[in-house]
């Protein structure tokens, strides 16, 4: 006797008088729902085959590979002096974050060979084969390059370098790129590199730093300068009117302000006011209260 049926049997034992149709139908339900119990635990079965299959199949999947950014290759180094530090550099840098690439000592030797060019090639190639180091350490590599090429411009040292820099035609931002790339080298403090950058400047611009340099930083020093620099370019140029009355020249601009002011920068350093000349006005006021006083007698 199946479960079914004795269940049926059991439910006619405790109720002698249920209704014969009422015990047909509660022995479908139990049939139906047995019949479903029974569909699950195979569905349930197979769901526990796939997971074991997924989970061995992600098992064995290789571990991500992480992705690396691609450096460009450095630029061709042809012996010139200035080029040395950066290529240098640059070479360094392939090699820190592309070794990879390389089985060997000798293959990076080979492969830096092939980013010279000109003079430096010229030199590579004659002390490859007489120079064992060359060919099998790439640290020796580039520290030959460098003693070869990498010497001062015009064979001064970066302190000389400094000291006969000047400003010339070009604006203060152009001035302060080449004062700062030099000085970077040369292990000075703030004190002594704002001294030098202020007098490397034109006269006109000293003029009007003269009183700014004091609880200066370098750097805000140089800022200051480049925005006081490009101020002035952008003001009038100043036009020079010849006195007939003394025949001397009075330098005005094209702006009005009062004679004390000078040239000024408010807080954020971003407006500029170009005053007269005081003494040029002086001079044109003098001269006009004089011609109007009468001949003496």
């Amino acid at each position: 006797m199946d479960s079914t049926s004795a269940s049926a049997s059991a439910l006619q034992n405790t109720s002698p008088t249920m209704n014969p149709a009422e015990v047909a139908n509660l022995q479908a339900a139990f049939a139906y729902q047995s019949e479903m119990l029974k569909n699950y635990q195979e569905q349930l079965g197979k769901l526990q085959s796939v997971n074991e299959h997924l989970t061995q199949y992600i098992r064995s999947l290789p571990p991500p590979t992480p992705k690396t950014v691609s450096f460009a290759l450095p630029e061709k180094f042809d012996g010139t002096a200035e080029m040395c530090k950066g290529f240098v550099r640059q070479v360094k840098l392939y090699f820190d974050h592309q070794g990879e690439k390389f089985e060997s000592n000798e293959k990076k030797c080979a492969f830096l060979m092939t980013l010279l060019s000109g003079r430096a090639i010229d030199w590579a190639s004659a002390v490859w084969d007489s120079d064992v180091q060359i060919r099998r350490s790439v640290d020796y590599f580039l520290e030959q390059l460098r003693e070869v090429f990498e010497y001062p411009a015009g064979g001064r040292d970066i302190s000389t370098q400094i000291i006969n820099l000047k400003q010339g035609n070009r604006t203060a931002a152009e001035h302060a790129i080449e004062f700062r790339t030099l000085t970077a080298q040369s292990g000075w403090n703030d004190t002594s590199l704002t001294a030098m950058f202020y007098h490397s400047l034109n006269a006109d611009l000293q003029t009007e730093l003269a009183c700014r340099r004091e609880d200066l930083s370098f750097t805000d020093f140089v800022s200051l300068t480049v925005k006081i620099d490009n101020l002035m370019r952008q003001t009038p140029k100043r036009k020079m009117v010849r006195s007939s009355l003394r025949g001397s020249s009075v330098s005005v601009t094209g702006t009005s302000a009062s004679p004390e002011e000078p040239m000024q920068l408010n807080r954020d350093g971003a407006s500029i006011t170009c005053a007269i000349t005081v003494e040029a006005s002086a001079i044109a006021a003098s001269g006009v209260h004089k011609s109007n006083k009468p001949a003496p007698g």
